[in-house]
């Protein structure tokens, strides 16, 4: 046999014999040598042409040769047919085949390459697929594969099928297919007509299409699953029954395709190169009119769509589901039914520079999940343009999502989002909506339209940075009944309503922002509120700039409210809110409050306002008079949760001594606070007398189990100082790990950097601090809030003092996490655990401070039951006092009122009997 196979076709056009080969004529007529095409391919040498007349050759041939076949007159003049088994069979050799119709069995190939190659040149294949496998090579040119029971055209085991200009056309089943290792190579191929996929590719195959129109198909356009991979360059797929493109296999693009997300940035949106490592990847395609979704990924898939459109599709868009990857790059996806992009489970979209628009339902939907938009569109959506549900995770960077008959930007559950730049407009209910316990940070937001700018309804606290919030027919940010988020440096203007409004028990922090323009109030402050505010400017309001309803508390810093229609200010019955360094402008009155309002102001003052309740000059707060309705100049407001005030007492040393030498128990911590107050003293008079100071940290570790006082001295510590004038004052900011990490990459920050400008001029104290650095996770994000507490320590080292407390073994760990923190925390109070007379004292203390007495026998009885308590790790202590307390007056009240007129005596004595059957979980 003759094996050289130099005659196959290696471009794109045909090879024409060459002048030196022989040829083999083939004719039914009677006077031909050859009367079938078997005969001619016995008597050709290698080489050989073989011309074949036209006309019905029924036959099968098996070639093992080079040879060329080729119709002597018109193309389709010559036809082949083999009912029982493929019709053209190759091998070995390089054959060549052109111009022939070739008719096999319906159900089998008609032609089959299991060696050696074939170049099919303008041929029609019909009844039967054209089947390529082993190490084959087939390359197909102008060629048609017809009415079939598909596959159509198979590419298997290791073979390379190469195929331009191709038509696949009324095929029972999938038009081509990719096995094992094979290599599919499709350009300018039309699919119509097909009961499965158009194109199918499975195993470790590959497939390459380019300006391919595969339409018309009954469950893909494209499918590929196991390891398969697919390039589409310029290739249109439409009316699809199924999904366009269908990807649910786990082949992986390049290495470094896919930047893992890392703590304290936002991963890079580029897709890099892809290569032909794996995956799925279309370039200028267009996927329209389909049943399902247009792009549907699923598995470990991987899938990169460039400069691409889906349009029309039945469901979403594009659907991502299990933990595939999808990189979107300049890709539109456009009227579809349902929404526009939809992700589940643990799947990851990553989209720059593309557009989502005219979906029926949601732009996006993601109940699960990571997506990243980077200068994306989504625009025209029938629901809310961007639903985050169960744990989706986005982030938006300077995109514009706009015309929503809903909600801008809804994130529900346990959903995070992060909004970076760009443009919320033209929402029909609320702008950006944060509710259930999803937390979010939008930064650098322009929000305009809609009936409410942004609301807040969850137990975190969400960060607004920066904003523009605009001409909204409502309320500019809606902040929900317990909510407590922060805004910074954010403006709200032209809105119908309330600017701003905070909710019933709601404590959030607004920094730096403007409220300019409301058509209500310009900050409405509803019953048991208690903002935190720190330079607000309000103007230009139809009704008040600072609307405090019955009950309302808060505390306003540095803050200016001008040209307002009502009163600047107006305080409801018992609104106790206070006033520090504020200005009421150009008002007709700066202050009316109900006769039970309780506001307390501090250096403020009013200018170009006809009825004053604040001096016409800023004066000094030694210098404040009492206002003419007889309320109280100075003090603090209420305390809300996390913060204490330093209160009334804060100037007096030796009062604030006296209630630390008070405390039961903690002699050490006793001896070296007062040692740390004559330090401060003496540093005070050398100041005062132009010496330079000596080297001092008053930064502290407070190193003791629970329930040892460490939060009380924390108290006590931040009032000496602001009695000793080393802290503007003292007020103490409670946080631990919650309160300072955030639970995605850049929320961290912004959280520790807020807490932290909540504790200026008093004292931060970090409960449990050693939970910022759990043990084995070196990328926890507790490390960016310590980097951050430490620089902000620097920069703030005169306004701030800092407390860090917790177990002692593991604050030793914790001041080791990190250079900084070993320099700013050089001194520990070790807060001992109290021993059983002194947590006797605690009850007697409780009792005291209840109205009870506590009996001698009862004060027995306690001794022993305390020296016999177990003090395992986390024993409550002082916490542990308070509970046994409240369970005697428990025990009490039991006992009395079985008394039949008890005495006052008996009404007031705990007894050693009210310690019977006590049953406490020790850790307080």
């Amino acid at each position: 046999m003759v094996t050289d196979s130099s005659v196959a076709p290696s471009g794109g056009g045909r090879t024409a014999p060459s002048t030196s080969a022989r040829v083999e004529r083939v004719s039914t007529r009677a006077w031909s040598r050859h009367k079938t095409i078997g005969s001619a391919v016995r008597a050709a040498r290698e080489g050989s042409v073989i011309s074949v007349a036209a006309g019905v050759y029924r036959e099968r041939l098996v070639l093992d040769r080079a040879v060329t076949i080729v119709a002597e007159e018109d193309t389709g003049s010559v036809e082949l047919v083999c009912a029982e088994g493929p019709a053209l069979a190759v091998r070995f050799g390089g054959v060549t085949v052109r111009g022939l119709i070739i008719r096999g069995p319906r159900r089998g190939p008609a032609v089959s390459v299991t060696a050696g190659s074939l170049a099919l040149e303008s041929a029609l294949i019909t009844a039967g697929s054209v089947e390529v496998g082993g190490s084959a090579t087939a390359t197909l040119r102008q060629c048609a594969i017809e009415d079939t029971d598909g596959p159509a055209l198979v590419a298997a085991d290791g073979a390379q099928v190469e195929a331009a200009d191709l038509r696949l056309e009324r095929i029972a089943g999938i038009g081509a297919r990719a096995n094992d290792a094979a290599r599919l190579v499709l350009t300018g191929a039309r699919f119509s007509a097909l009961s499965g996929a158009g194109v199918s590719v499975g195993g470790a195959a590959t497939a390459m299409l380019e300006n391919c129109d595969i339409g018309h198909a009954a469950v893909a356009g494209v499918d590929v699953s196991e390891s398969g991979s697919a390039r589409l360059r310029d290739c249109v797929i439409h009316d699809i029954a199924g999904s366009g493109v269908q990807v649910l296999g786990s082949a992986a693009l390049s290495s470094g395709w896919w930047p893992a997300m890392q703590p304290g940035r936002v991963a890079s949106v580029e897709t890099g190169e892809s290569g032909d490592a794996g995956g799925v990847v279309l370039d200028r395609c267009t996927i329209s009119r389909t049943q399902a979704s247009g792009l549907l990924v699923g598995g470990l898939a991987q899938a990169q769509l460039t400069d691409s459109t889906v349009e029309r599709a039945g469901t979403a868009g594009l659907l991502a589901i299990a933990e595939s990857r999808v990189a979107l790059v300049g890709t539109r996806i456009v009227d579809t039914a349902k929404t526009g992009l939809a992700v589940h489970d643990d799947a990851q979209v990553r989209c720059t520079g593309g557009t989502i628009a005219d979906s029926a339902a949601n732009g996006l939907y993601a109940a699960g999940g990571q997506v990243l938009l980077s200068g994306c569109e989504i625009r025209g959506s029938g629901l809310t343009a961007v639903h985050l549900d169960g744990t989706a995770s986005a982030v938006l960077l300077d995109c514009v999502v706009a015309n929503t008959p809903e909600i801008g930007i809804r994130a529900g559950e346990r959903a995070l989002l992060h909004v970076r730049g760009g443009v919320i407009e033209a929402a029909g209910l609320h702008g950006v909506r944060i509710e259930g316990t999803a937390d979010a940070v939008l930064r650098d937001v322009a929000l305009t339209g809609g009936r409410i700018g942004v609301h807040v309804d969850t137990p975190h606290r969400p960060l607004i940075e920066n904003c523009r919030i605009t001409d909204v027919a409502q309320t500019g940010i809606e902040i929900a009944a317990r909510a407590t988020p922060t805004v910074l440096g954010t403006t709200v203007s032209g809105c119908g309503a309330a600017g701003v409004f905070i909710d019933e028990g709601a404590a959030p922090v607004l920094e730096d922002c403007e409220i300019t323009g409301a058509g209500g109030s310009g900050l409405a402050v509803w019953q048991d509120a208690s903002p935190q505010i720190r330079n607000l400017r309000v103007s230009r309001c139809r009704k008040n700039g600072l609307y405090f309803a019955p009950g309302g508390h808060g505390r306003i810093i540095d803050s200016e409210v001008s040209h307002t229609e009502y009163p600047a200010i107006y305080l409801g019955a018992a609104a106790d809110p206070s006033f520090v360094r504020c200005q009421v402008r150009n008002a007709d009155e700066d202050v009316s409050a109900d006769d039970s309002a309780d506001a307390a102001y501090e250096d403020c003052w009013s200018t170009d306002v006809a009825a004053a309740v604040w001096p016409a000059n800023r004066q000094t707060p030694a210098n404040r008079q009492m206002p003419a309705d007889g309320r109280r100049v100075g003090g603090l407001p209420s305390a809300k949760p996390g913060i204490t005030p330093a209160g009334d007492a804060g100037g007096d040393l030796d009062g604030l001594l006296a209630q630390l030498n008070a405390l039961v128990g903690l002699t050490r911590v006793k001896q070296d606070v007062s040692s740390m107050v004559k330090l401060m003293q003496m540093v005070k008079r050398r100041r005062e007398a132009g010496l330079s100071p000596p080297p001092m940290s008053r930064h502290l570790v407070f190193a003791g189990n629970p329930g040892t006082g460490k939060t009380t001295v924390a108290r006590l510590y931040g009032q000496l100082l602001a009695a000793l004038g080393m802290l503007g004052s003292g007020h103490l900011v409670e946080v631990d790990r919650g309160t300072l990490v955030g639970e995605y990459v850049g929320h961290t920050a912004p959280k520790t950097q807020a807490a932290f400008r909540r504790a200026l001029g008093g004292v931060l104290f970090i409960d449990e601090a050693y939970a910022l650095v759990p043990e084995g996770q070196s990328t926890d994000f507790g490390q960016e809030a310590i980097s951050t507490l430490v620089k902000l320590m620097e920069d703030h080292r005169d306004e701030v003092v800092v407390i860090v407390a917790g177990y002692p073994d593991q604050m030793q760990h914790f001041i080791a996490a990190n250079p900084g923190l070993s320099s700013r925390f050089s001194r520990t109070l070790t807060f001992d655990d109290y021993s059983a007379a002194e947590l006797v004292g605690i009850v007697d203390n409780q009792a005291e401070q209840h109205q009870y007495r506590v009996s001698d026998t009862a004060r027995a009885a306690l001794a022993e039951y305390f020296d016999t308590v177990y003090r395992g790790e986390g024993f409550g202590n002082g916490r542990f006092a308070r509970k046994v307390f409240q369970q005697m007056t428990e025990q009490h009240a039991s006992r009395v009122t079985e008394l039949p007129d008890p005495t006052t005596e008996q009404l007031s004595t705990l007894e050693a009997d009210d310690l019977a059957g006590i049953d406490l979980d020790v850790r307080g």
